[in-house]
């Protein structure tokens, strides 16, 4: 008997095939027995007895290139109600610190309650929550010891805003100066800086822990927890009153998971959560669909959709739900699609609770989703198959570093040059699928223009005029976000300086290896080596001295003065390389350093106006980092947008069609399903069947 297709989620569906062998169940029962033999490790390496590793809240790199390419040369004037240029250094080295202090807070946790819901029901779950954490709370908040290092979180919850900017102990910092002192006298009075502002800081630490008792493993401390925030832009109309649907929380998930006097209030999250009343989102995470504006009865592609926060939030309007009328069957619907067969599978679950007919669930690469309107159509206003359309596209997610502290250690500008081309081609894709009149939000969880502007700069670039940007804000209530750039700086990192690089030059020069090198050179003056190899003339090339920055100091130590001089001369300390022009990129880089990385023209940027694009900074809404543009299409792509998508996505996957892409998985899967029904229920994963 032939077996459904149904809840295959792609290639990667069948266990242990892509390893080489079929899926078996003694095999894997064998490989889990013999993995819980193993001694157990945490990330860090270190055995469970033993102390974690903490993550220090800082990245040379990363700090000084955004200081230079200009994140903080603007602040949010509370009175104005508006963004205003930092004027003075004092000014910008303030809106650094509420940047930092904000980056290395752990992020609120935030949702949002189903606006599809019955009425009595959704006005219920707002009463019940007004009564949880509707008023001011006083908890006691358990702060382990090795947490004090990421953050200073201890220090943040007693004044609020600041953060110790150096952890490092008494000796490390004299360390430092030594070493600063034999480079420059400039580097001497930044270190004198930092230990000053060390000194004051652990002062107030050191007084805080004498008034608040603590053991051995933990610090304890009182805080009075503010009342849910609502996010006015999460609202419903309803009978002429704006309802408002999202709040963001005071407290982080993990205080909210363990803290004894959130306990009631967490099993009732958990309650609503399961039943689709409620979806845990991040604030930032629940823009794109609002800007999207997708309205009832109107046909959706999610391009990259997984974990499916932002889909179900596009589902609850799209799909509609039990109104006045009482109709109960959808008349839009959601084609939300993953490149990863695994996270698809996430996203099934996530909108199993939705419980809505009006999805499909897709799993194919961004830049190759198939185009299924007519050939006649193509170049005409009939041009596209869904009326909006979101591309939030994989990045190097800088500004998720609030609920991913991994990133301060793997932050580099090679991973946003490596993504931009991936970014434009699924773009372009998405751009080519939406209908004329249609509209198309762009999203980002990153801070980098190389992933953000200039994607965007060359999208309405290559389209000739059939993409235009539009200015969301009017709608978007208490949304507050900065304009978009529309000049910026384009720098690449030397290969030579990259973290990983510098860790391997840090491996073969510390004093053990040059002890070796030394023993080994005195055995060649003595004659006791074997004659060295012949080598070729390229081989006697000696790779360019790597010469470690003074600068490159964790916690990394700002400048005295912003001037942009000073910017440039430690970025370029710490191995930045800047370009004017892309005349300027060496021709070995121009496969990188793209034409399409740079700022638009005088011309075009009257043409473009990024500025109606959206910055969302951590420290503006107490969030994470994210940039959306909302580009509406007015008439057809012309064939350079065409040929330009098509060779981008060949150039995806090494050079192969697009056409071709699609027969090969095609192909593939068939002849993986013919091997699946000569097989007699063998290997049947328990999940697979119930997806």
């Amino acid at each position: 008997m032939g077996r459904g297709r149904g809840g295959r989620g792609g290639r990667g569906g069948r266990g242990g095939r892509g390893g080489g062998g079929r899926w078996n169940r003694k095999r894997k029962n064998d490989e889990r027995n013999a993995k819980s033999l193993k001694e157990r490790t945490n990330g860090a390496g270190y055995k469970d007895d033993t102390d974690y590793s903490p993550t220090i809240g800082s990245n040379p790199r990363m700090e000084a290139y955004y200081s230079f390419i200009g994140l903080h040369d603007t602040r949010y004037d509370e009175e104005l109600k508006k963004f205003v240029p930092c004027v003075t250094d004092e000014e910008k080295h303030e809106e650094r610190k509420k940047f930092l202090a904000t980056m290395r807070s752990i992020l609120p946790a935030s949702f949002r309650i189903d606006r599809s819901l019955d009425p009595t029901i959704r006005q219920n779950i707002i009463e019940e929550l007004q009564e949880f954490v509707g008023k001011e709370m006083e908890l006691e908040l358990e702060i382990p010891k090795r947490s004090e290092a990421f953050g200073a979180m201890k220090h943040i919850l007693e004044v609020g805003v600041d953060v110790v900017e150096d952890t490092k102990t008494e000796e490390e910092n004299v360390d430092k100066k030594v070493k600063s002192d034999a480079k420059n006298s400039g580097g001497a009075e930044t270190t004198m800086e930092a230990e000053a502002d060390s000194a004051g800081d652990n002062e107030k630490a050191g007084q805080a822990k004498e008034s608040i008792p603590q053991d051995d493993n933990v610090t304890i401390i009182k805080k009075k927890i503010a009342p849910a925030k609502p996010i006015p832009f999460i609202n419903i109309m309803e009978n002429g009153k704006t309802i408002t649907l999202g709040y963001q929380l005071s407290v982080d998930r993990r205080t909210l998971r363990r803290n004894q006097s959130l306990l009631e209030f967490h099993k009732w999250l958990r309650i609503h959560t399961d039943c689709g009343h409620i979806t845990r989102q991040e604030t930032v995470s629940m823009i794109p669909p609002v800007v999207l504006n997708a309205k009832e009865g109107m046909s959706v592609l999610d391009l990259c959709a997984a974990p499916g926060s932002k889909t179900c939030q596009l589902l609850e309007v799209v799909g509609g739900g039990l109104d006045n009328n009482v109709t109960l069957e959808p008349t839009g619907f959601i084609v939300a699609n993953d490149a990863d067969s695994k996270r698809a599978y996430m996203l099934v679950n996530q909108l199993r609770r939705m419980n809505s007919p009006a999805v499909f669930v897709t799993s194919c690469d961004g830049q190759f989703f198939p185009i299924l309107d007519a050939k006649a159509d193509k170049g005409t206003e009939r041009e596209g198959m869904f009326d909006r359309v979101l591309c939030d596209v994989p990045c190097s997610g800088d500004g998720t570093v609030r609920k991913n502290p991994g990133i301060w250690k793997q932050w580099n500008q090679l991973g946003s040059l490596a993504l931009h081309p991936l970014q434009l081609s699924i773009a372009l894709r998405g751009a080519r699928v939406t209908k004329v009149g249609g509209y198309m939000v762009y999203s980002t969880c990153s801070q980098n223009p190389t992933e953000n502007e200039s994607v965007v700069a060359e999208l309405l670039r290559i389209s000739e005029g059939a993409l235009v940007l539009e200015d969301p804000r009017e709608r978007m209530e208490g949304l507050i976000a900065r304009p978009g750039w529309s000049s910026w700086k384009v720098l690449r990192e030397d290969k030579n300086r990259t973290r990983r690089a510098m860790k391997n030059w840090n491996k073969k020069n510390n004093q053990k290896m040059l002890e070796k090198r030394k023993e080994w050179e005195e055995k060649e003056r003595n004659g006791e080596c074997p004659p060295p190899k012949e080598r070729s003339d390229e081989a006697d090339e000696k790779a360019p001295e790597v010469v470690p920055s003074p600068h490159d100091t964790i916690p990394y130590v700002p400048p005295l003065t912003w001037d942009e001089a000073a910017l440039r001369e430690r970025t370029e300390s710490l191995g930045f390389v800047e370009y004017a022009t892309f005349d300027d990129v060496e021709p070995d880089w121009r496969r990188r350093v793209r034409a399409s990385c740079f700022p638009p023209t005088e011309q075009e940027t009257k043409e473009f106006q990024l500025h109606k694009s959206l910055r969302c900074l951590p420290q503006d809404m107490d969030s994470g980092g994210f940039y959306v543009a909302l580009l509406k299409k007015v008439k057809p792509l012309g064939a350079r947008a065409t040929e330009k998508m098509n060779a981008m996505a060949r150039e995806s996957k090494g050079g192969v069609d697009v056409e071709v892409h699609l027969e090969k998985d095609h192909d593939d899967i068939s002849e993986e399903e013919r091997d699946k029904s000569n097989t007699d229920g063998e290997g049947t994963d328990k999940n697979e069947s119930q997806i």
